[in-house]
């Protein structure tokens, strides 16, 4: 852990050595004061040019901006019972604040008022009945079928392990055991718990029981049936650690089970939050993240980081809102942790000619991981495997934009498949519109190599507290945090006066 003096040492030495080269997609921290001097006029001193806008916002706006709005996130949750989930007061209460914060600051503020389908949960219990008792906490998968009133008494199976980590995905891995009528207990395998569940079900199970194993084994992740009609039994997921001493178990002696895992589909609402500059022209240049935890925590790393970054962008842009050249729209979106909902429903419902108008959109997640690594979303898929497909055409335009800005500031980055983590780029994707943007690892492990590159720990979670209640403002690393929150603000001061570089309005109208 970096105390913090060695936070400031490492923080001195990037602005003198930002300063030192002087490039223009880099302006330190220390060149914040002449710039803010100049914000009621305009542009600062000297400047000319397209990147004049950038310069600005990427010198003034740092990481304790978005962290001021961080703070008030954090107590939003706390007051909510920890969450912040799309349909919960925890949610509106943040939707609230951004809105207040947003008007104030002169913008063209209105919501979009988006329906969808929740799951409530009506139970979701385990217990060991056999050979002592004992709680299991375990975890509904949302649109899973369900157990009947009161459950269902079985004995458990765990497949025979697989090569690599293909356990129960296939028929073979069960060859001489009791499944039918049983629970089946497996770990999250390559062919994906879909398959899993069906493989299980087709040789007569009951339900299944889930885990994900991750160096983090007491953490515990709700599941999502993104087919519902592919799933015929319960699902549920248990922790790594609760699922390694049951599979011991069942090793010795036969261990039974009764689940009682319930819920149902209900009619919600959720907010989209958009926040747009008085100036621009049609092309509109589109910056945003989720504003919604998900149900079992408070989601400040994920994903109020990047929420509060763009607002404090967009404070800093609102004193010269009406000299941008391209329409700026900040989005704030509800409902994704419910895959997208708010952004699909956004993106679905655009007339034609208002997609058309959408030069860019960029996304941000997960900002402020601890022990993250700064992943630049791969435009043309250049860096990915052989096969990978590109982003729509000049997404590569955006990639790039951020590259020489961290090239420039001297700090470290990875490319990443734009489709390997979902998110709310998912439906601009769909759309042929460009796309770009920063997250900073969701479920993978820090190897070696990068923690080399970026600090942290190698071996563990690059966030160990994601869609876990200890994501709270404790969870967040402010050094990732200061170092990505002016790159923001650089990329939408850059579009703002230039998408020369992107294809034409209209455009992404005519992709296949």
């Amino acid at each position: 852990m970096r105390t913090k003096t060695a936070l400031v040492t490492g923080l001195v030495t990037m602005t003198a050595t930002i300063l030192s080269t002087a490039p223009p997609s880099a302006v330190s921290h220390a060149a914040a004061a002449p710039a803010s001097a100049h914000l009621a006029a305009g542009r600062p001193d000297g400047e000319s040019g397209e990147l004049w806008l950038a310069r600005l916002l990427a010198g003034s706006t740092r990481g304790g901006d978005a962290w001021r709005h961080l703070r008030v996130l954090d107590r939003i949750a706390v007051r909510n019972g920890g969450v912040r989930a799309a349909g919960t007061p925890g949610f509106e209460a943040s939707a609230r604040y951004a809105a207040k914060v947003l008007t104030a600051a002169g913008y063209r503020v209105h919501r979009q008022q988006v329906p969808y389908t929740d799951y409530r949960v009506d139970a979701e219990s385990a217990t060991v009945t056999a050979p002592a008792a004992r709680q299991v906490r375990a975890l509904v998968m949302r649109f899973s079928p369900v157990t009947p009133p009161g459950g269902l008494d079985a004995h458990l199976v765990v497949p025979r392990a697989a090569a690599g980590d293909a356990a129960g995905c296939s028929a073979a891995d069960y060859d001489g055991l009791p499944v039918a009528g049983s629970i089946v207990l497996v770990r999250r395998g390559s062919c994906g718990y879909t398959a899993q569940q069906r493989v299980a079900a087709g040789l007569g199970a009951r339900a299944m029981l889930i885990y994900l194993a991750t160096p983090s084994p007491n953490n515990i992740y709700r599941l999502h049936a993104f087919d519902p009609q592919a799933f015929t039994i319960p699902v549920a997921s248990v922790t790594q650690a609760q699922a390694e001493q049951l599979a011991r178990e069942t090793a010795q002696h036969q261990v039974r089970l009764r689940l009682d895992l319930r819920g149902h589909g209900v009619a919600g609402a959720t907010t989209n939050l958009f926040a747009e500059t008085r100036g621009g022209d049609d092309r509109t240049v589109m910056a945003g993240a989720h504003l919604d935890s998900v149900t079992e925590a408070p989601g400040i790393n994920d994903n109020a980081a990047a929420a509060a970054a763009l607002m404090a962008t967009a404070l800093r842009l609102a004193p010269h809102q009406d000299k941008v050249r391209h329409k700026v729209r900040f989005a704030l979106w509800g409902a994704e942790e419910l895959i997208d909902v708010g952004s699909n429903y956004y993106v679905r419902n655009l007339p034609p000619a208002e997609r058309a108008k959408i030069a860019l959109y960029l996304n941000f997640e997960l900002i402020a991981a601890p022990n993250g690594v700064r992943f630049v979303l791969d435009g043309d898929a250049s860096d990915q495997p052989p096969g990978t497909p590109p982003g729509p055409a000049g997404s590569q335009v955006v990639e790039k934009v951020f590259k020489d800005y961290f090239d420039h500031a001297g700090l470290p980055y990875e490319s990443h498949d734009l489709r390997a983590v979902g998110s709310d780029h998912e439906p601009f994707v769909a759309a042929g519109i460009p796309v770009g943007g920063l997250n900073g690892g969701v479920l993978g492990v820090k190897t070696a190599a990068q923690a080399a590159r970026f600090g942290g720990t190698a071996g563990q979670l690059y966030d160990p507290c994601y869609h876990q209640p200890c994501d709270t403002i404790g969870n967040l690393d402010r050094r990732a945090l200061g170092e990505n929150v002016p790159a923001i603000a650089w990329a939408v001061g850059r579009f703002a006066l230039d998408v020369s570089d992107l294809p034409a309005a209209g455009a992404q109208e005519q992709r296949p």
